[in-house]
C-alpha cells in the first residue's frame, strides 16, 4: 500500500478511535512521572492513525500500564483496523510504530491485554512476537482478558 501513512492525525481524537477512558491514561502518567520523572516522554499517551488516502483505517493507543510494572513498561491499548481494509498489512504496520515510538522513548518491555475468546487478535499479536504472561482479567460484562508481553528491542 505505497499511500499508507501512519502518524498523529489532526482530526481524530482519542476519544472517538478507542474505548479507553484516557483521563484515567493521564492521571497514571502524572502519577508515574511523581515517582520517576519524565523519562523523556515515556509516559504519555500516544495515538497513531493510519491514513490511506485522506481517511483514516486504523488506530493504535499506546500509554502508560495500567498495572505497577516500572518505568520501562509501555502498554498496546487498542490497536484497529477497519473491516474493510483488514489483511492489507495496515495492522502490522500500526504495530511497528507502535513498537518504534516505545524504542525512542526506552521502553523495554511491552503489554496489553486481548479478550480471551478473540481468537483472530491473539494470533495477530502472536505472529508480531507477544506471548501470553500468565495474567487474566475480568472486563465489562463477564469478558475475560489475557495478558500478553514483549519485549522491546
Amino acid at each position: 500500500m505505497s499511500d499508507l501513512k501512519i502518524g498523529p492525525h489532526r482530526d481524530v481524537t482519542v476519544d472517538l478511535a478507542v474505548d479507553v477512558d484516557v483521563e484515567q491514561l493521564d492521571r497514571r502518567a502524572a502519577l508515574l512521572r511523581t515517582f520517576y520523572g519524565d523519562l523523556g516522554g515515556r509516559f504519555d499517551r500516544r495515538l497513531l492513525c493510519a491514513d490511506v488516502g485522506g481517511e483514516v483505517v486504523g488506530t493504535a493507543l499506546t500509554g502508560p500500564p495500567r498495572d505497577n510494572f516500572g518505568p520501562w513498561v509501555g502498554e498496546l491499548y487498542r490497536l484497529h483496523v477497519h473491516p474493510g481494509h483488514r489483511r492489507a498489512g495496515i495492522g502490522g504496520r500500526l504495530h511497528d510504530a507502535c513498537l518504534a515510538a516505545w524504542r525512542a522513548a526506552g521502553v523495554t518491555v511491552g503489554v496489553l491485554e486481548v479478550p480471551s475468546h478473540d481468537l483472530a487478535s491473539q494470533a495477530f499479536y502472536e505472529s508480531h512476537g507477544w506471548r501470553p504472561d500468565g495474567h487474566t482479567r475480568q472486563a465489562r460484562h463477564g469478558v475475560s482478558h489475557l495478558r500478553l508481553r514483549r519485549t522491546i528491542n
